[in-house]
């Protein structure tokens, strides 16, 4: 007698969801950010920073999630990436800004975390914006993308 095992539910495309492992992660970005504005005794720049990320990162996650699931080349879709590059350069600089200040870093090393922050923010811009282009097949159709 075999068994199939538990029924999953399914999504389109044929794969199902991890909802307890999403809750779980998401329960451990809860209690690390409340600790951390806990260890702090209430500092106004910490707390700030933490709240600012923890939003950052639970609106990047539903925006990662909806644009899995919105059609491609829809209005959309391309909204949902523009938010996802935003999101995430927000919370690039966010920690650049963070590192400067709590490590006390020198001028020269101030300004090259600076530099690789901003190399992400433009790396990020090109990879979600620019990896369409010079796409296109001999005929003028577009060819789908590498990944």
């Amino acid at each position: 007698m075999t068994s199939s095992g538990p029924a999953v539910p399914i999504r389109a495309g044929g794969r199902s969801f991890p909802w307890a492992f999403v809750f779980g992660m998401f329960g451990l970005l809860t209690f690390n950010s409340v600790m951390a504005v806990f260890h702090w005794k209430g500092d106004a720049a910490i707390v700030a920073f933490v709240a600012t990320s923890y939003a950052d990162l639970v609106l990047l996650f539903g925006c990662i999630w909806l644009y899995k699931r919105a059609a491609p080349g829809s209005p959309l879709r391309d909204r949902l990436k523009a938010y996802v590059w935003i999101l995430t350069t927000l919370l690039t600089f966010s920690f650049g800004y963070m590192v400067m200040g709590a490590a006390g870093l020198t001028l020269p090393v101030a300004l090259l975390v600076w530099a690789i922050a901003a190399a992400t923010g433009v790396g990020a811009f090109f990879a979600f914006f620019e990896q369409d282009r010079g796409n296109e097949a001999p005929n003028g159709t577009k060819l789908p993308p590498p990944v």
